[in-house]
């Protein structure tokens, strides 16, 4: 345990040390959270960062961040929400009459592609922007995330992020989530768009390729022993992930942070976005699935479906009446993630917590049989509630 604890420690590189101290107790006083920090095969990665709202100061402290390569999932749908409206923006910005709110059609030109014209949750019957965002983090919906990719195009989202704005520094985003036909090759490619309000077209855009196949150079990117193939056979190697998304934990939280503090980086690393524009993001990471008004066409998610971080996995949760989580979650190839931001407005808390957890205990990938429920689920919960209870005893010590 002692060289446990010495290990954890050395992870924990900012902040003052007795809270390092205090943090680590906590955490390892609890068998599971123990256990999975104990045993590297579980990849475990946590940022957790106090707000002093007083003046915004962060003060964080990693718990062995790595190097190493994880699959991101679904948390590559957040920067690509938030890139989206600052592309409206700077569309409007160059003479373009453009708005979240317009119908947005997309159609295909390529095999692999599909056309988007229809969506039955909106007054139109047809897509546009707000609604896909909205589901992005209502139900972090596939659809709504591929949609966006093919609006921005892998160029404009990785050069924005990376070069412009300086919110990437390892991460890549470059293919669509959750469906299969697409080579790297093929996720170079947009589909056709046409843009309408009230029935007048606001703008129109030909079928754009990137310059290259973007992709991420972090290390350790042959994951497993073995994977089952489209044909469902086992292949004895591991599954090569150097052409999947990348998506770093510090790149997470500092993404985040530009939505919710966006005064506390300079103007130009922030989204071009509106005062409308932040208010509409902050509900959409904080809203739960039953508040939205199409809620009676997604049943299945219950109100916490996707606040892994505090709540879990349970349907049926008690919610804190006082505390607001803003985040965004992942899910895939046994990796969860949580990226969250904590808010007790009446206890003055706020802090970010950004979590990764890897279970896969047989190795193999793409077989159904990852320990989500046995030890992921139940892991991110206590270690939000953990957390989240450090900071309510340090908020009621200063009172």
């Amino acid at each position: 345990m002692k060289k446990v604890l010495v290990y954890i420690l050395a992870g924990l590189i900012f902040g003052s040390c007795s809270t390092r101290r205090i943090i680590v107790k906590e955490l390892m006083k609890d068998p599971l959270v123990s256990h999975v920090l104990k045993d590297p095969k579980f990849e475990a990665q946590i940022l957790y960062t106090h707000v002093d709202l007083k003046d915004s100061t962060f003060t964080s402290f990693p718990l062995r961040l790595s190097e190493q390569y994880f699959y991101p999932a679904s948390m590559v749908k957040m920067p690509i929400a938030f890139l989206t409206l600052h592309n409206v923006n700077a569309l409007k910005s160059q003479g373009h009459n453009v708005s979240i709110d317009d119908d947005i059609l997309q159609y295909a030109f390529r095999t692999e592609q599909s056309d988007a014209l229809i969506d039955t949750t909106t007054v139109s019957g047809k897509p546009n922007i707000r609604r896909y965002v909205e589901k992005i983090f209502n139900v972090s919906d596939n659809n709504a995330f591929n949609r966006l990719y093919e609006f921005l195009g892998p160029d404009y989202i990785n050069r924005t992020l990376h070069d412009e704005l300086n919110i990437f520094t390892t991460t890549a985003i470059c293919h669509r989530v959750g469906v299969t036909g697409y080579t790297p090759t093929d996720n170079k490619y947009t589909t056709r768009l046409e843009m309408y309000n009230g029935g007048q077209m606001t703008m129109q855009r030909t079928p754009t390729e990137a310059s290259k196949v973007w992709s991420h150079i972090v290390p350790g990117a042959l994951k497993g022993r073995g994977y089952l193939n489209s044909l469902d056979s086992l292949v004895n190697k591991p599954l090569d992930f150097t052409q999947k998304n990348y998506y770093s934990v510090r790149d997470m939280e500092t993404t985040l942070q530009r939505v919710l503090f966006a005064d506390k980086f300079d103007p130009k690393q922030r989204f071009n976005l509106t005062k409308d524009d932040y208010i509409f993001l902050k509900n959409c990471l904080s809203k739960t699935p039953d508040t939205y008004s199409y809620y009676d066409r997604y049943k299945e998610f219950y109100p916490t479906y996707v606040k892994f971080l505090y709540y879990g996995s349970e349907e049926i949760a008690t919610i804190n009446p006082d505390l607001t989580i803003y985040n965004k979650v992942g899910n895939a190839y046994g990796y969860l993630i949580d990226c969250a931001y904590f808010e007790n407005k009446k206890l003055g808390i706020g802090f970010f917590l950004t979590a990764v957890i890897h279970v896969n205990k047989d190795g193999i990938y793409n077989d159904g049989k990852y320990e989500y429920d046995e030890v992921g689920y139940p892991y991110l919960k206590r270690l939000g509630q953990i957390i989240y209870d450090h900071e309510v005893k340090m908020a009621r010590k200063k009172k």
